[in-house]
């Protein structure tokens, strides 16, 4: 019977260097040695046979993977023919600063195609398409609307799990001419405490809110861009399996377009457009040095590193339909003598938001919303909002909830100084789900 890898041994075995032990050197020696003849001599001695096709399979064994060692395969489509589409939630999931069970809710975008298919199909979605079929990671694929090319790097989108406040999207991005160095920071960086890679992107994005109740939504498509001083994605969290291969994800914030759009909830029913402008990262060199001072006059010298940037556009058009029953809401409606206090609380299968109460008066930046799980440990951020916290792996069946004063908070109740939180805050409640 064929053995079925898990993704996570796919993964290990992708990534497995051996040690080029002397035994091995003398191994692929003697292997190549007797290829360069060939043929491999008949011993008369049945024992001594074994052990020479023992040590020409080790040998042979040792050669094909030190071949594949250092940044992954040799050979990027090769590389590239194994079938990550449709896995990479589960590969990146745990690895990333908003870790999350993103694979048990997954919605499939891209799917492998039969081996090497021939199309001229052209893109949709407004990429820089082109009508040829994309040599990347996903073998045969064709672009199309999940899987966009664009100066030798095609983006693919492979699946997508949502929630109320936030939308998630697998990614494969593969680079022809393969990806700098400097840009895997967890294999070459001596220091580097993450767990991920980033690559950064400038982006625009679009949301069609015409399928919902126009008496609702006071737009039927809300436009998001920097020029318009609107947030957009920034970053794709990941790994690289090789030089030419990263598998990542982003996360689209859904908190500030329904603060923006001033209403309770987004629709379940909608269309989300994600253009990346382009992808970038710092490279391990100094493009410009700045002399300057600061107010007291101190002397500064600023190194400004040397970015590659890779322009697009990559433009994806993808209909949305989340499953709100997943969504936990408590209407909480508590405050103190100062008018300081919870409003409601959200929880959904990956993060957790409560909104707070503050004094008309009051500048919300002054304040922070603190969670933490049943054993008292403050939960992380989930994302580009800081006050959205992730639930992954966490105890949440009870959770704490503190609002705080921001200095307080971040001068004396981080990390572990956690069991501080009761005697600061400026208000506290239990919620128990």
């Amino acid at each position: 019977m064929k053995k079925e890898h898990r993704d996570s041994d796919l993964y290990e075995i992708l990534h497995f260097t051996p040690e080029a032990t002397p035994e091995i050197e003398d191994c692929i020696s003697d292997a190549y040695a007797q290829i360069r003849k060939g043929s491999v001599k008949m011993h008369k001695n049945k024992t001594k046979q074994k052990h020479s096709r023992k040590y020409l399979y080790l040998g042979l064994a040792a050669a094909f993977l030190l071949a594949f060692g250092f940044w992954g395969f040799s050979n990027p489509v090769l590389a590239g023919k194994i079938p990550f589409i449709g896995r990479i939630f589960r590969l990146v999931e745990k690895d990333i600063g908003y870790s999350g069970n993103y694979s048990e809710n997954a919605v499939p975008l891209a799917t492998p195609e039969a081996e090497n298919p021939q199309s001229d199909a052209t893109g949709s979605g407004g990429g820089n398409s082109g009508s040829k079929t994309s040599d990347s990671g996903l073998a045969g694929t064709k672009d199309n609307a999940y899987s966009q090319t664009a100066g030798g790097v095609t983006i693919t989108l492979s699946e997508a799990s949502y929630s109320e406040l936030a939308l998630y999207f697998s990614v494969e991005i593969y680079c022809e001419d393969g990806f700098p160095e400097d840009f895997n920071m967890v294999k070459n960086t001596e220091g580097y405490i993450l767990s991920y890679d980033l690559l950064m992107m400038n982006s625009s994005q679009q949301f069609d809110f015409s399928q919902a109740d126009p008496a609702l939504y006071p737009t039927d498509v809300l436009s998001c861009s920097i020029e318009e001083g609107l947030s957009t994605p920034y970053s794709i969290e990941g790994n690289y399996v090789d030089s030419h291969t990263f598998l990542g994800v982003i996360q689209v914030e859904l908190d500030s377009i329904r603060q923006m759009l001033n209403v309770s909830s987004l629709p379940p029913d909608f269309t989300y457009s994600l253009t990346i402008l382009n992808l970038w990262h710092r490279l391990n060199k100094t493009a410009s040095i700045t002399e300057t001072t600061t107010a007291d006059g101190t002397p500064v010298t600023i190194h400004e590193p040397e970015r590659k940037v890779y322009e697009g556009p990559w433009s994806f058009t993808i209909p949305v339909s989340m499953d709100q029953t997943t969504t936990q809401t408590k209407e909480l409606m508590q405050t103190n003598d100062d008018g300081i206090g919870i409003a409601t609380v959200i929880r959904t299968p990956y993060e957790m938001k409560a909104e707070p109460i503050l004094p008309d008066s009051a500048d919300p930046a002054d304040y922070i919303v603190v969670i933490t799980d049943a054993d008292g440990q403050i939960l992380e951020s989930q994302g580009q909002n800081a006050e959205i916290y992730s639930v992954y792996g966490r105890n949440t069946g009870t959770v704490h909830i503190y609002v705080m004063d921001y200095y307080t908070f971040m001068d004396e109740c981080k990390a572990e100084n956690a069991a501080l939180l009761p005697e600061k805050a400026l208000f506290q409640t239990t919620v128990k789900w």
